[in-house]
């Protein structure tokens, strides 16, 4: 009896054990434990110079580079092109990385090999990019060929054929990619007639460009006044404004014209649409919304917010859609900035048969973080990744120079540079839900692009469906007849 007794002693003590140890946990849980200190973060200082003819220069000193990265910004981009001739800019933008007046695009490119360079052309709706990396040594040698490059380009017509050849095919492979086409498509709809729609030009157009449109365009926007340079190793200003003035001081200042990009509107209910891509095994999934207007205090905790909800694999989106139901492949969220608007996008690559399911939860995920606040263990994590990420993200010289011209771009200011840890600190569970419910997350275009054969049947569990075609409205398919209605 008394051995019983102690047994039952024994497992009474050990049970209580095991409950104090779990509510300990479950404590721990809740509670876990402060983020190790910041890492001291010495970010290279930004020095700024306007030279005589307008060009603004921002050099950034890298001690022992043996390579210098360089990068021209002109304010603009695909949203200044002529209405009529949509992809002006980005034609443009690749006229100058052939042909000079000087030397034939095989001489250029041979210049550019012999200093170990690598030069290429980037458009976006608010401006247009030109890269050039290049070894130290050969610094002069590096600013007389991008000197060349933008103030003697040749807009032959033998030059402006083999571009447009080269635009069409391009245009063509990229629809061909699922994710591009459902981007595009999203786009298209969150910015029907807005400047920025100009961005999502198809092939066909492409022929209708011709050297006048261009020269028009290139006489108008490429000036020194609305341009910058952004130089990044081993030089000072000091050197660098010297060098820069040397070289571009034929760029002659010119007055330029400002047209304010009007205010995208939100879309205000959700709105499902496909875009048929044959052949496409799987379901591709692109939601999102404009958030105009995008406040500068409300960056950052939408960027925690963003980190929370889909910004890596241990993100709530993931964790369900792929860990939880096993209904994706991915499943991720990201905030893109434009100056007229931010837009904010959850993206996901899901199996055909769990497409309404998969659509359902993520915007049940969406409406979660507009009626609780995250948990505090949530948005100190997110924090602490945002931090300890950002040293990583201008590691290299090539992403330094990338990461400060976006901010220049953008005139974003030194918050987003020397004041980053500060700024992302600031932020809490509170901040985080009242952003939350200042803009549209709960009205998104949904886009879904795969094979129509494969997903039609699923595809009418939605109760109407919008299907597209290069951007054009072709029909409906709606849930109560099963059918298609022009």
């Amino acid at each position: 009896m008394i051995k019983r007794a102690f047994n039952l002693l024994l497992i009474f003590s050990l049970l209580s054990g095991l409950n104090v140890n779990l509510k300990a946990q479950e404590r721990f849980r809740k509670s876990p434990p402060h983020p190790d200190p910041l890492p001291e973060l010495n970010l290279p200082q930004i020095e700024t110079a306007v030279l005589s003819n307008g060009l603004t220069l921002h050099v950034i000193y890298r001690n022992n580079s043996p390579v210098i990265a360089l990068r021209l910004i002109i304010f603009a981009g695909e949203s200044s092109s002529p209405e009529e001739f949509p992809g002006t800019a980005t034609f443009t933008a690749n006229m100058l990385t052939r042909r000079t007046l000087r030397n034939s695009a095989e001489e250029i490119e041979e210049r550019i090999e012999s200093i170990g360079g690598n030069f290429s052309a980037s458009t976006y709706p608010d401006y247009s990019m030109f890269t050039f990396t290049f070894l130290e040594e050969f610094l002069d040698e590096g600013l007389n060929i991008i000197s060349e490059l933008i103030l003697q380009p040749s807009f032959t017509r033998r030059e402006v054929d083999n571009v447009k050849r080269s635009m069409y095919y391009d245009l063509l492979d990229r629809l061909e990619d699922p994710e591009n086409a459902a981007k595009r498509q999203l786009f298209h709809i969150l910015f029907k007639d807005h400047p920025y729609q100009k961005s999502l030009f198809h092939e066909d157009v492409i022929k209708n460009i011709n050297q006048s449109t261009l020269l028009s365009f290139y006489e108008k926007y490429y000036i020194p006044n609305n341009s910058q340079i952004i130089l990044t190793g081993n030089l000072t200003l000091t050197i660098a404004s010297r060098k820069v003035s040397s070289y571009f001081n034929t760029w002659k200042r010119k007055e330029k014209e400002f047209t304010p990009l009007p205010t995208p509107v939100a879309n205000e209910k959700v709105k499902i649409c496909f875009v048929d891509l044959p052949h496409e095994r799987d379901a591709t999934i692109y939601m999102g919304n404009v958030m105009v207007p995008l406040s500068s205090e409300d960056f950052f905790p939408l960027i925690v917010l963003n980190q929370v909800l889909g910004g890596t694999a241990y993100s709530r989106l993931f964790m369900n859609l792929r860990e939880s139901k096993g209904y994706a492949y991915y499943a991720f969220s990201n905030l893109e900035l434009f100056k007229a608007s931010g837009v904010f996008l959850v993206r996901a690559k899901v199996r055909p048969e769990v497409t309404y399911a998969a659509v359902n939860e993520a915007l049940g995920e969406m409406k979660r973080i507009t009626e609780q606040k995250f948990p505090s263990y949530e948005i100190e994590q997110a924090k602490s990744y945002l931090i300890g990420n950002f040293p990583l993200d201008i590691e290299t010289l090539d992403d330094l120079s990338l990461k400060i011209a976006r901010i220049k771009a953008f005139q974003l200011g030194e918050k987003h540079w020397d004041k980053y840890y500060e700024n992302v600190m600031l932020i809490d569970a509170d901040k985080v839900f009242e952003t939350a419910q200042k803009y549209p997350l709960l009205t998104p275009v949904v886009v879904i692009v795969g094979d129509k054969n494969i997903l039609l049947d699923h595809l009418i569990e939605f109760e109407e469906v919008e299907v597209y075609k290069k951007g054009i409205l072709q029909y409906s398919i709606r849930k109560e007849k099963s059918d298609e209605t022009g």
